[in-house]
């Protein structure tokens, strides 16, 4: 059951399919709960495991079968779709993209 996050009715203004989460306890030391995130497609696109803190801040989103776990965070306009996979405490920022079968491991 996930206890991180809610998918919102807020869709993205480009791709309707994308929807804003929220966070529905703190997250880390940077989210508290009721901040909105970004986008996802499904909850399978973001780790709601315990103790894990990745979350994706701001208009950046998370798509396909694209996930971030373990830490990771993506910041601004950052994208991961396909079946990229972002994780060990990776920070993506800015318009930076992973996608297809890409595997990021603890990279900036």
């Amino acid at each position: 059951m996930n206890t991180k996050y809610e998918i919102t009715d807020i869709v993205h203004e480009k791709y309707p399919f994308l929807h804003r989460i929220r966070a529905l306890r703190d997250i880390g030391s940077e989210v508290k709960a009721g901040d909105l995130g970004g986008f996802v497609e499904s909850e399978s696109n973001l780790s709601f495991e315990p103790g894990d803190d990745a979350w994706i801040f701001h208009d950046a989103i998370a798509a396909g079968e694209g996930c971030v776990d373990k830490g990771s965070v993506l910041r601004d306009r950052a994208v991961v779709c396909g079946c990229a996979y972002v994780s060990h405490k990776t920070e993506m920022s800015g318009d930076s993209r992973v996608e297809d079968d890409a595997y990021i491991r603890g990279a900036r």
